[in-house]
């Protein structure tokens, strides 16, 4: 089957209509003209030529009876005054008929035409309908004109018709649509492994090769990214394996170290190096499982004593802050007894947004933690004396693998604290919200709604921590 152009199939289904238009009138025509022929409708001429025939007859009659008067009329006998004597008219019709007839002189008033006939004592005025009649009675008290009735079945028919062919015309292009729609679909799936199946129509023949060529520039993309998003994720693993030698070296010797006589500060330096390889090794697990798919991981919700994680927290805060000489301002208020959270992924969305101001404050500076309660939600707040957010970082720093050229990129990063921290915070129903304070530095609040609250906070003093 050769290509058409959408014009061409408009033009065959409009002469298809013409073509039905010109049949139907001719049937209902000659239909028409039958019946004319077999007496079953009584043409206006037919009538007029009866009452010419009938009309010597009905002027020198005696006396006149309704079986003289021509079919298909009515009549009225009047006086030569205008008096109504007798007739098929009702009285009350007469006086109009003689005034139309003989005081106006008009032949005709729709829907009737009127015949004269003056008799020697009397007239008789003959009316009957300008148009085309039924012979049978019960039809005629229904369609009172065979003209409108066959105007009318014309018209229908020819609704019909177009109804008809609009229905075929909207059901062939439907099918030819269908296969720009199944493409459409396909690549909506990013299923693009498909074969184009041509329309046989040429504007949606060249719509299905845009889509076609779209389709082959979206697999190469998708591809790439792919490939990319792969070498991303191979990389990521390959690293947190290689981190687990080193750090297992650190905490092998933090341990041996332990095991000698350590002055009270090499013990505590000791310490938080035990402790900060142990978590780094969690981190590294952790790590290597977000490179299969950070988005199932599933949190562990339980009931969490806030003392215990603020104190966690506090301690390894402080061996940070000491080791940077960073000033840390520790405010809690009256958090919550206890909350529901993953106490690993509540602790370490804490320690990243911390490590991340600690990193990017300089020495001498200072980091402030506080904990707040504000419409049903607890807020983490942490800032910092840096040099604040640039513009570009306020919007991208949550983002997977960001890494700004600006005012808080002095150090190498890999662009994932922030993120790992948001991430956090979104499976736990909050967000993470990033500005500038009005001194300069980064400010971070961490909402988490009381949703998650084991309880609606039960006030007691908090223990310095």
């Amino acid at each position: 089957m050769g290509v058409k152009k959408l014009r061409s199939v408009f033009m065959q289904h409009a002469l298809s209509l013409a073509f039905a238009v010109f049949i139907v009138i001719a049937v209902n025509v000659g239909a028409y003209l039958w019946c004319v022929d077999r007496g079953f409708i009584y043409p206006l001429n037919r009538v007029s030529a009866e009452i010419e025939v009938a009309k010597e007859n009905l002027r020198s009659a005696e006396q006149l009876t309704e079986r003289d008067i021509p079919f298909l009329c009515e009549y009225a006998l009047f006086t030569k005054e205008g008096q109504y004597k007798t007739g098929t008219i009702v009285p009350e019709k007469g006086v109009s008929v003689w005034n139309v007839c003989m005081e106006n002189g008009r032949p005709s008033d729709h829907p009737y035409l009127y015949s004269v006939i003056d008799r020697k004592a009397d007239v008789l005025i003959l009316r009957y309908r300008m148009t085309a009649q039924f012979e049978n009675q019960t039809l005629r008290s229904i369609f009172p004109s065979a003209d409108l009735l066959l105007i009318g079945i014309i018209l229908l028919e020819i609704l019909l018709s177009l109804i008809v062919l609009s229905f075929l015309f909207g059901r062939f292009l439907g099918k030819k649509l269908d296969c720009l729609l199944v493409v459409v679909q396909r690549i909506e799936q990013q299923d693009l492994n498909f074969e184009i199946q041509r329309s046989g129509l040429f504007e949606i023949d060249r719509a299905l090769d845009a889509l076609e060529h779209m389709g082959a520039a979206l697999k190469q993309s998708l591809s790439k990214q792919w490939r990319d998003d792969k070498l991303r994720q191979d990389q990521l693993s390959a690293l947190a394996h290689d981190l687990k030698t080193p750090l297992t070296i650190i905490r092998g010797n933090a341990e041996l170290l332990l095991e000698t006589v350590l002055s009270t500060e090499q013990r505590k330096c000791a310490e938080y190096i035990e402790n900060s390889s142990l978590q780094m090794q969690d981190y590294v697990q952790t790590l290597i499982e977000a490179t299969k798919s950070w988005d199932r991981y599933q949190p562990c919700m339980q009931k969490i004593h806030m003392d215990s994680l603020l104190q966690e927290l506090k301690k390894q805060m402080d061996g940070l802050c000491a080791v940077n000489n960073i000033t840390l301002n520790w405010d809690c208020g009256q958090p919550p007894e206890y909350m529901t959270a993953d106490h690993d992924l509540l602790l370490r969305m804490l320690v990243n947004v911390l490590s991340n101001a600690v990193e990017h404050t300089p020495q001498g500076g200072t980091v402030t933690f506080e904990i707040r309660e504000h419409d049903s939600e607890l807020l983490f707040l942490i800032t910092d004396t840096g040099k604040g957010f640039s513009d570009e970082a306020l919007k991208h720093a949550t983002e997977q693998f960001f890494m700004d050229d600006g005012s808080r990129s002095a150090r190498s990063h890999y662009g994932i604290g922030l993120y790992a921290a948001a991430s956090i915070a979104k499976k736990h129903n909050g967000k993470i919200l990033l500005e500038n304070s009005a001194s300069g530095g980064a400010s971070v609040t961490i909402q988490i709604p009381y949703g998650h609250a084991a309880e609606k906070p039960a006030r007691r003093q908090n223990k310095a921590v």
